[in-house]
């Protein structure tokens, strides 16, 4: 898989989060709307209709009010909202705002957060869309940012390869991540420090050899704190 498959993939959960979300400035500024140009008065929730959906072989049940109201005319008037809820989300005889057309009266909304339940439901998943497809931008510039200064006031050493392992926690687009584990001695206090690569995803192994030596930066003053410079092998890989 090449890198800009995978940062397609995340551009695809970014774009749909961002629609999603303007979708939700949409709805919101309708409602808003037809607020601001209603006519409010109460209502009385006089029955709740029970709503059946089969999902597979589980079937759901949830309620939806029917609210009875007068207009400005002393004219009775019947609502029932497209949204339900489970467990009913208001009670037989209980009063409700309601906010009606007053050129339409039979066009009406319940006040309160019932109105909102589809711009809740939109924005907390276009919510999530966009904080995976900016988390994954987020990371790389983090992950940028670390090896730049590294590169630059990092000590330079060259570790040997010692083997290619597959991390099985992570999946995009049904392949998992490559990486390489390499070592380096030490030559004046005689210690080994073990590093371990960014994700590859192709496999490396092909191009590593017994005396392959792969550049690592490491922090003067924290030696835990390292950069394993896997260019050539995405560059020779064509990932």
């Amino acid at each position: 898989m090449k890198k800009n498959s995978v940062a397609f993939i995340f551009n695809i959960f970014l774009g749909i989060g961002l629609v999603m979300l303007c979708v939700v400035i949409y709805l919101t500024w309708n409602i808003r709307k037809f607020e601001n140009a209603a006519t409010r008065t109460e209502g009385v929730v006089v029955d709740l209709i029970e709503r059946r959906k089969a999902s597979g072989s589980r079937r759901s049940v949830t309620w939806s009010p029917v609210v009875t109201y007068y207009d400005s005319a002393g004219v009775k008037h019947r609502y029932i909202p497209d949204y339900s809820s489970k467990p009913p989300a208001w009670k037989t005889g209980e009063q409700v705002r309601v906010y009606y057309n007053p050129e339409n009266p039979d066009e009406a909304k319940i006040g309160g957060w019932g109105e909102y339940m589809g711009v809740l439901i939109t924005g907390g998943l276009g919510l999530i869309f966009t904080l995976i497809g900016g988390g994954y931008y987020m990371a790389v510039q983090m992950q940028r940012s670390r090896r730049n200064r590294l590169m630059q006031t990092g000590m330079q050493v060259q570790a040997g390869a010692i083997k290619v392992d597959v991390n099985r926690n992570i999946t995009v687009n049904r392949q998992h991540p490559y990486f390489i584990r390499c070592e380096w001695k030490d030559t004046l206090t005689g210690q080994t420090h073990s590093f371990k690569s960014g994700f590859i995803w192709q496999d490396p192994s092909p191009l590593l050899r017994a005396d392959t030596r792969i550049n690592v930066y490491i922090d003067r003053n924290h030696p835990r704190k390292y950069y394993v410079d896997i260019t050539p092998f995405e560059t020779r890989g064509g990932i």
